[in-house]
């Protein structure tokens, strides 16, 4: 089940919810760590990076790529994936 992303959600916001996502599962919390191999079960956990978190996070919105939802949050666009 992919979340909603807020209609009025920043490029910032995303990127803040990656960070605290890295931070949380090299606190080995247990939901990050979930978060994580619900997306990519073969992630090499305690060596993830940023752009690790990015992907997990743009995954959990419903997209195929921390890319793709950079390109959602920069258009003017108000059609977004769910």
């Amino acid at each position: 089940m992919y979340r909603r992303l807020p209609f009025d959600a920043h490029l910032k916001d995303i990127k803040r919810e990656a960070r605290d996502l890295l931070h949380a599962l090299r606190r080995r919390d247990s939901a990050a760590f979930g978060r994580f191999q619900s997306y990519d079960p073969l992630a090499g956990l305690l060596a993830a990076r940023l752009d690790d978190a990015l992907y997990i996070v743009a995954r959990e919105y419903g997209y195929t790529s921390w890319q793709k939802l950079k390109e959602c949050l920069g258009s003017t666009s108000s059609t977004r994936a769910t």
